[in-house]
């Protein structure tokens, strides 16, 4: 629910419960589809590298929809605030988390401390505000916010279909007691973003499946979401600045942003002053050309094996806009110049490779997916991860990762 006018909002709650039981009516306050729909934002968090010991500030999280899917991970802390008390009241005790805070609010005010907040969600919350109050809020998203965090977004734009149905029949409706519905255009996120201390790291159309699904969503209406689905509004992804802002506005990503191609999991060694700590991630994406192959090169020091998450990402890559994801990518891990695994197959959704994603804050992989992955433990030594097409014809996009596990 948004955050104003707070008065309209408490009167539709209230006359949906005159009608309804209790649970239909504070579910169907926040639209409908309460569980399918809490689910896909789960998995949308999780997509974008949600762990577990992180702290999620839902804003306009209503009657609980996305906090009752996430309250049953005891390390993940969270904070829902809304304008209407009766709809917190219902969360509250839906999730059973006296450890959680659900707090009334009015005006575009976050009830959070500065910079500690790893996700902040908008969840059809920009869809009823005005244009000041949403770069309001992105001020104060950016205050609550750790550098790095990031602040997911959904909107209606007019280049998707249905949300322009949806504004011709806004303006058919001559009712005085209607609420604001908004209508967002892409430039304008990239113009309030820029000053308010955010990159875009992408945006993405409610026409297009967009959230990773490692299971099957199904709805009341009896549909099935499956590999991968879409909220029905747009979302956008903002990432706060670690570094100063600039006056410039930022450029979208159009998928995960790759490290550099070669590095070292654990440095051997570290500068005077400086406090060891290792690197936790090496990454490449590039294209994978016809009897070609790509390559990301690390390093293990110390004296023990190291357990470590490796995969090849191909065909999920068109979640996140790439046009032509390699379909069918191989992973071969190389011990110096020896073979030392190859992977053909598909993952399958491994519950141990779901497990190390998870743990590692790796965006989703759908479980029936044609994307590589494994969960190995390694000696010391150089290694590269190599990802090539199934055939010596195939060709496309393809993400290596190495996840350092422990």
């Amino acid at each position: 629910m948004p955050s104003a006018p707070a008065g309209s909002y408490v009167d539709h709650v209230a006359r949906l419960e005159e009608r309804l039981s209790t649970d239909e009516a504070l579910q169907r306050a926040v639209g409908g589809e309460f569980v399918a729909i809490g689910k896909l934002e789960y998995h949308l968090l999780r997509s974008r590298g949600l762990r577990d010991d992180h702290l999620v500030v839902d804003v306009g999280c209503g009657s609980g929809r996305l906090a009752c899917q996430l309250a049953a991970f005891p390390r993940l802390r969270y904070l829902g605030c809304d304008v209407v008390p009766r709809l917190l009241d219902y969360a509250r005790e839906l999730c059973a988390r006296p450890d959680w805070a659900f707090v009334p609010t009015s005006g575009a005010r976050i009830p959070c401390e500065d910079g500690v907040a790893d996700f902040v969600c908008f969840f059809s919350v920009f869809t009823h505000l005005s244009q000041e109050d949403i770069y309001r809020y992105f001020r104060e998203a950016h205050r609550v916010l750790k550098p790095g965090g990031l602040l997911l977004m959904s909107f209606l734009e007019f280049r998707v279909e249905s949300h322009w149905a949806g504004f011709i029949a806004s303006v058919d409706n001559t009712r005085e007691d209607q609420h604001l519905n908004q209508w967002i255009e892409r430039d304008s996120i990239h113009i309030w973003a820029a000053p308010a201390g955010f990159e875009v790291r992408s945006v993405h159309g409610g026409d297009t499946p967009y959230i990773p699904l490692p299971e099957d969503v199904r709805f009341e209406s009896g549909a099935v979401a499956h590999g991968a689905a879409s909220l029905g509004q747009s979302l956008a992804v903002l990432q706060k600045r670690i570094s100063p802002p600039s006056a410039s506005t930022a450029a979208p990503a159009e998928a995960p942003s790759p490290a550099p191609a070669a590095a070292s999991p654990e440095p051997t060694s570290t500068p005077t002053g400086v406090h060891a700590s290792p690197l936790k991630n090496v990454s490449i994406r590039a294209n994978v050309a016809p009897r070609r192959s790509i390559a990301a090169g690390f390093m293990l020091g110390g004296n023990e094996k190291r357990r470590l998450l490796v995969r090849v990402i191909g065909p999920t890559l068109s979640v996140f806009g790439v046009p032509r994801p390699l379909a069918q990518p191989v992973l071969e891990l190389y011990r110096g110049d020896t073979l030392y695994i190859r992977i053909a197959e598909p993952w399958s959704g491994a519950p141990e490779i779901v497990a190390a994603m998870a743990t590692v804050g790796a965006f989703a992989v759908p479980a029936n997916s044609a994307d590589a992955a494994l969960v190995v433990s390694l000696p010391p030594g150089s290694y590269s991860a190599v990802a090539r097409g199934a055939t010596h014809d195939d060709e496309g996009e393809a993400l290596i990762e190495v996840y350092l596990l422990g």
